[in-house]
């Protein structure tokens, strides 16, 4: 009840007006109301950044909250919830295994892009397409062990990160230094399946040039061009499914043999498709389109603290 004077007592409601401009005063609280079991939760704000990220929170958005970035946004949230009762961790809940169909329809997938060397091949270059095909299959085990790292370095960034620029700062360079790796793999062993080849298949010619250039010239440019390209697609789908995003890793894969497989067809039914006659173009074009697709999604994956849990 009021007092005299109009005073309005301690217990009593604040108006609709001042509870209005209390909220406008606060911006942060209806986020916080949001997100308040992430918030609870959370050992640190990187991991509340990481949750804002994935609910679609951006630098732009944390501008409406007064915050330059969603980190800033996260420490506030941070400062502002407390901290719930640390529980003994439940044991994490086992991933449902990927059905036969999907792991089927993978492997296809992979040996269809795999096998991209020899759609172009002539009889004439048979056997080099077929040993740099062969080369591909071992290097696309490289390319799950740098995937694998990729995902084991994030995990621990994500750990020692202080701040979410920090973290993307660290991971930069990941991504880059992973495909690198794969395609060293990938030359080394396309350079030993050609100089089996060689060995057992030399080309006739002067025999005085050396192992090493027989070798390289055994393949064209456009054959080498075409295996780089290759192994960017593979390690590229080989890190998106180690991060959790394995349709999209599919998708790529087949979008690459659909590709090829069109081209080819294209080629069969008498088209003017003469350009894409020299071994190794139909490998460029088709890895090429999906590794165009796939590489920057991967990249974006990688600098995502969401992507390790």
């Amino acid at each position: 009840m009021a007092g005299r004077g109009g005073e309005r007592s301690a217990g009593a409601l604040p108006a609709p007006g001042e509870a209005g401009r209390r909220r406008v005063a606060d911006p942060v609280r209806e986020l916080l109301e949001a997100h308040r079991a992430l918030c609870e939760r959370a050992v640190d704000p990187l991991e509340i950044a990481a949750g804002l990220e994935e609910a679609g929170i951006s630098a732009a958005v944390a501008g409406r909250y007064r915050h330059a970035d969603v980190f800033g946004l996260a420490e506030e949230l941070f400062a502002r919830v407390p901290r719930r009762p640390v529980e003994p961790p439940a044991p994490p809940a086992a991933r449902p295994q990927p059905g036969w169909r999907y792991r089927l329809g993978t492997a296809a997938g992979l040996l269809g892009v795999l096998l991209l060397p020899l759609v172009t091949a002539a009889p004439g270059a048979l056997a080099t397409a077929l040993a740099l095909a062969l080369a591909a299959w071992p290097a696309a085990g490289a390319a799950d062990r740098a995937a694998r790292w990729v995902r084991h370095t994030g995990r621990v960034q994500v750990r020692s990160a202080v701040t979410l620029a920090e973290f993307r700062a660290r991971m930069r360079p990941v991504l880059p230094v992973a495909l690198g790796l794969h395609l060293a793999v990938l030359a080394l062993t396309s350079f030993a399946a050609l100089a089996v080849l060689t060995a057992v298949a030399p080309r006739p010619g002067p025999a005085a040039i050396g192992l090493l250039p027989a070798v390289v010239q055994r393949a064209g440019p456009v054959q080498w061009y075409g295996q780089a390209v290759l192994g960017l697609l593979v390690g590229a789908a080989a890190v998106l499914r180690r991060l959790g995003r394995a349709g999209l890793a599919l998708a790529g894969v087949a979008l690459a043999d659909l590709t090829g497989l069109a081209l080819v067809l294209l080629r069969a039914l008498g088209l003017p498709v003469g350009w894409a006659a020299e071994p190794g173009t139909l490998t460029v074009l088709a890895a090429g389109a999906a590794a165009a697709v796939l590489l920057p999604r991967a990249w974006a994956a990688t600098a995502r603290a969401g992507s390790y849990p």
